[in-house]
């Protein structure tokens, strides 16, 4: 005896039906496919918001097997293999899963190029993607990482993800030593390395937590900014209000242990 069909199967084939007879014409193909399609996208979400990713995508993958132009499969995509980069242990597999990442959302972006959520998602691959390199390769990837988060932001100015990364952007750029900044301006055509500051690192993320308020990840971020400053009681607090948020994310338990770890390096 054959499993029952996943409950979003059966709906799907309910709606073929019903959409079928409303023509008056037996179902077709291309109808099957396009509700598969549809669900497969919803059913990623759902597997999203129960910290699944990699369900997430395989079901995404699923969807771009019959329509690899599927723009809201894409950047869905672009966001799971991120999150599967940032949960991998081994630095090579992040390394490859923020290259699919970078992939799915530059076609994304490729098909939508006036959608915020495309450029939010691609400026997050390449800003993970750079985070994962040597400095080297960092201010190689640095101006479009930039250019990516400020597209998303001048589209929609609510782009929390968008504003994470242009605030960690800030912060990795005053990171880089004096001679490794020297060369990227003059050298490698990193002038608008010259408008990063601690101040906008600090603006960026403030207003990425005012968008999400529960994000983990962004508190995370500006406690390390805090950090630098040696600013620490402002980054202590920062890390106890990450701990005390639930998870709400498939990274959060990973951002949750850095937190802690922060903490610990400060001490009482």
């Amino acid at each position: 005896m054959s499993a029952p069909a996943a409950p979003w199967i059966a709906l799907a084939a309910v709606a073929i039906l019903t959409g079928s007879e409303a023509r008056g014409q037996e179902p077709t193909v291309g109808d099957v496919v396009s509700v598969t399609v549809r669900d497969g996208v919803t059913r990623s979400d759902e597997l999203h918001i129960a910290m699944r990713p990699e369900a997430a995508l395989e079901a995404l993958r699923g969807v771009l097997d019959h329509q690899p132009e599927r723009f809201d499969a894409l950047w869905r995509a672009a966001r799971e293999t991120v999150n599967l980069g940032m949960l991998s242990e081994d630095r090579d597999t992040a390394r490859r899963w923020y290259e699919d990442a970078v992939a799915y959302a530059t076609r994304a972006v490729e098909l939508e190029p006036d959608s915020a959520v495309a450029h939010q998602w691609y400026a997050i691959a390449l800003g993970r993607k750079a985070l994962s390199r040597s400095p080297g390769e960092r201010v190689d990837l640095s101006v479009q990482v930039r250019a990516a988060a400020r597209r998303a932001i001048d589209l929609d100015d609510a782009s929390a993800g968008a504003h994470n990364v242009l605030g960690q952007w800030h912060a990795e750029i005053q990171r880089l030593s004096g001679l490794t900044r020297f060369v990227a301006e003059r050298l490698l055509g990193g002038a608008t390395f010259r408008e990063a500051s601690w101040d906008a690192a600090e603006l960026h993320l403030r207003k990425a937590i005012d968008l999400e308020p529960n994000a983990l990840v962004h508190r995370v971020a500006l406690a390390r900014v805090y950090l630098d400053l040696e600013q620490v009681a402002e980054a202590r607090a920062e890390l106890e209000r990450a701990l005390g948020l639930p998870d709400a994310a498939p990274t959060d338990p990973v951002t949750r242990r850095e937190a802690a770890s922060l903490l610990r390096e400060i001490g009482p």
